[in-house]
């Protein structure tokens, strides 16, 4: 009898200690600036299928990655669209962008904070380390993550995206917003 206990207690602690993160539904944004003008670029993925992940926490620890499809992202200009996915993300031949969690501790009371987390992410073909903040919100059984980083698209093999006298500037802001359960 004391055995079984003890298995059910070890069973259900493990469970506890490895949950799965089901996420519902996700959001990725980006935003830059482009000169002249100051002018503001931004896009979005526009298909909510086009985030896959696989995502747990374990001791409180985010592990898993997320692969983004990148025919998906919308700037609200066709002409635009064609030009970012055609010549500057050159989607037909690096379709996707992977994100690997490296570090990103969540506090034990899964309490609205800002907290920092690292990670590897792999676009146009190039794998680099990234840095962030992620803002934890707790709201009944949904958890969610909102990450807050940037790049260069220069360290990932992108050049610079011009059209029309108008420049993109290399630093991209980029925002990632996963809501799900545990």
């Amino acid at each position: 009898m004391k055995l079984s206990i003890l298995c059910l207690f070890s069973l259900i602690h493990s469970l506890v200690l490895a949950a799965p993160y089901q996420v519902s539904s996700s959001k990725v944004e980006f935003l830059a600036l482009a000169t002249p003008g100051a002018l503001k670029i931004s896009g979005k993925q526009a298909e909510s299928s086009a985030l896959k992940t696989d995502i747990k926490i374990e001791n409180n620890q985010v592990l898993g990655s997320s692969i983004l499809r990148l025919d998906t992202f919308s700037t609200g200009i066709s002409l635009r669209d064609r030009h970012m996915k055609e010549n500057y993300l050159e989607a037909s031949k690096f379709p996707e962008s992977s994100f690997t969690y490296k570090k990103l501790t969540l506090p034990t009371d899964l309490s609205s904070e800002k907290i920092p987390f690292e990670g590897i992410l792999k676009l146009h073909g190039v794998e680099k380390p990234i840095s962030g903040f992620v803002l934890v919100k707790k709201k009944g059984a949904q958890l969610i993550l909102e990450h807050d980083f940037k790049i260069k698209t220069s360290d990932f093999g992108i050049s610079t995206p011009k059209y029309m006298g108008v420049v993109m500037g290399e630093e991209v802001e980029v925002k990632v917003i996963l809501e799900g359960s545990l």
